[in-house]
C-alpha cells in the first residue's frame, strides 16, 4: 500500500500573476473587473485553502517547502495558516512573496515561524511591509539568536563543540522590495543581525 499524500508530499506551491491592467478606469474597469479576477482572490476561496493547507501540513510528514505567491491573504486565512505550521515539524522553506499580508498579517505568521525547530528561510518579499514589519521580524530574529547561544553555551559546559549546522532557527531571511521599511526598520533589523552569527539575507 503506497503512502498517503499527505504524508509523501515535500512541496507546495499555489502562484498568482494577477494583476488589474494599467489605464482602466471609472466604468470600463467596473465592467470587466469582477469577470477576469480569478477565483483565487475570493476571501471564500482562500479562506477554504489555508483550512486545506491548515490540516495537510498538520499531519505532514514530509513537506519541505511551501510557498504561496501573490495570492491575498487576509488575517483570517493566516491564522488558519498559522495554526498549521505550529504543527508542521518537516518544513525547512516558506515563501509568501508578493502576499499583501502588511504588518498585522506578518505579525501573525511570525506566531507560526518564532518556534519552528526546523525552518531555515523565509521569503516575505513584496508583502507591504513598513518599520512594523521589520520590527516584528527583528524580535523574531533576536528570540532565535538568545537561544542558539544559549545552547551553545549549555554544550560548552559540557565540554562539548557545539554543532552550529544542526542548531534550530533561521538561517536566511529575504525582505526585498519593501521602501516604506525606512531607516527605522533598517535599523531595527541590523541590529538584530549584529551578534547573530547563523543568518544571512536580502533586504
Amino acid at each position: 500500500m503506497g503512502a498517503a499524500p499527505e504524508h509523501s508530499l515535500p512541496l507546495i506551491c499555489i502562484l498568482s500573476f494577477f494583476q488589474s491592467r494599467l489605464g482602466e478606469t471609472g466604468c470600463d474597469r467596473n465592467k470587466v473587473y469582477r469577470s477576469r479576477v480569478p477565483a483565487i482572490r475570493n476571501k471564500d476561496v482562500t479562506l477554504q485553502l489555508c483550512k486545506a493547507l491548515k490540516c495537510c501540513v498538520s499531519v505532514s510528514g514530509a513537506l519541505r517547502n511551501l510557498e504561496l505567491n501573490g495570492l491575498v491573504l487576509r488575517e483570517s486565512d493566516l491564522t488558519m495558516l498559522t495554526k498549521g505550521l505550529n504543527k508542521l515539524a518537516t518544513l525547512v522553506h516558506l515563501c509568501l512573496a508578493n502576499c499583501p499580508l502588511g504588518d498585522g498579517g506578518l505579525e501573525i505568521i511570525c506566531q507560526g515561524v518564532k518556534n519552528s525547530t526546523t525552518l531555515k528561510t523565509v521569503n516575505f518579499s513584496g508583502c507591504n511591509l513598513t518599520w512594523q514589519g521589520a520590527d516584528h521580524m527583528a524580535k523574531i530574529l533576536k528570540c532565535q539568536t538568545t537561544g542558539r547561544h544559549e545552547e551553545t553555551w549549555a554544550e560548552s559546559l559540557r565540554s562539548r563543540r557545539p554543532d552550529l549546522d544542526c542548531m534550530a532557527g533561521l538561517r536566511r531571511t529575504t525582505l526585498n522590495g519593501h521602501t516604506l521599511i525606512g531607516d527605522l526598520g533598517a535599523s531595527a533589523l541590523a541590529e538584530s543581525l549584529s551578534e547573530d552569527l547563523w543568518l544571512g539575507g536580502s533586504y
